[in-house]
Order: C-alpha cells, then sequence, then structure tokens
C-alpha cells in the first residue's frame, strides 16, 4: 500500500473493520444460530424460545437451519468482500468502490429490515454501525476513485 492514496488507506481500515464484524455476525449464526435467534424471537412473539423449542421441536429446527444458512451466505459475502477490498478497492478501481457499495447496502439493509420488524435493538444498532462505516468509508476515497487521472 506504499503508492495507494491516504483516503484509499483511510477507507481500507474502515471498510475492513465493518467487513470483520459482518464476518463476525455470519459466524456466530452459522456456528450458534440459536444465540442470534433467542432475543428476538422472545421480543418478536412475547414467548421464550425455549418454550417455543419444547412445543415445536421440529418447526425450531426450521427457524434455525434458515438462520444458520443465512449466516453461511453471510460468512460468503463477507469473504467475497475481502478479497475485492484488498485486491482492486486497494488499486482505487472503479467497479471495486461500487462493489462495496451495492453489496454491502444489500446486505446490511436485508438484515435490518427485519430487525427493525421484530425490534431487535442490539442486532439493529450492529447493523446501522455497519451501514455508518460503508457510508464513510466510501464517501471519503470518492474522489480517487471517481476523479479524472
Amino acid at each position: 500500500m506504499a503508492d495507494v492514496k491516504q483516503s484509499i488507506k483511510i477507507s481500507y481500515v474502515i471498510l475492513f473493520i465493518m467487513m470483520v464484524v459482518g464476518l463476525a455476525y455470519a459466524l456466530m449464526a452459522l456456528i450458534s444460530p440459536q444465540m442470534v435467534v433467542m432475543r428476538p424471537f422472545q421480543g418478536f412473539t412475547g414467548q421464550s424460545w425455549l418454550t417455543f423449542v419444547a412445543a415445536s421441536p421440529t418447526l425450531s429446527k426450521y427457524i434455525l437451519l434458515i438462520e444458520r444458512m443465512a449466516g453461511g451466505l453471510g460468512l460468503a459475502v463477507g469473504i467475497g468482500g475481502l478479497f475485492v477490498l484488498m485486491t482492486a478497492f486497494r488499486k482505487a478501481e472503479k467497479w471495486a468502490w461500487w462493489y462495496v457499495l451495492v453489496v454491502g447496502i444489500i446486505a446490511w439493509v436485508n438484515n435490518l429490515i427485519p430487525n427493525l420488524i421484530v425490534k431487535n435493538t442490539m442486532n439493529t444498532t450492529i447493523i446501522i454501525i455497519g451501514l455508518v462505516l460503508i457510508i464513510i468509508g466510501l464517501i471519503i476515497p470518492a474522489k480517487d476513485f471517481f476523479s479524472k487521472k
């Protein structure tokens, strides 16, 4: 990164942090989906997750399967994003800026909407932080990505 502009270096760090947060969330959903499901389930339904599991074991397994699948998709998006960030983004390739914008917004907003619906304030806060990091991380180097060279 010796010949990379300062704005891209700063942006890289901000976006790297954002992607690590996203990867941590994805890993948690993939490895331990019940940790991700328990609080919002109770907030949305008014029923404890453990009571629901006892009453509906098959449906609860299905919910955990869906959460685990979402975690796997999040992991794939995060790893792809890291590859783009570590290669083309550092070289100020325009497509990489657009990739981070489009894929990042889709990924975070896709999680934001259901978390707002179920009133999951902890996850909503993490997602908003992720969105703010994307916006800041893309505004800082925008001039270097899109100026005429």
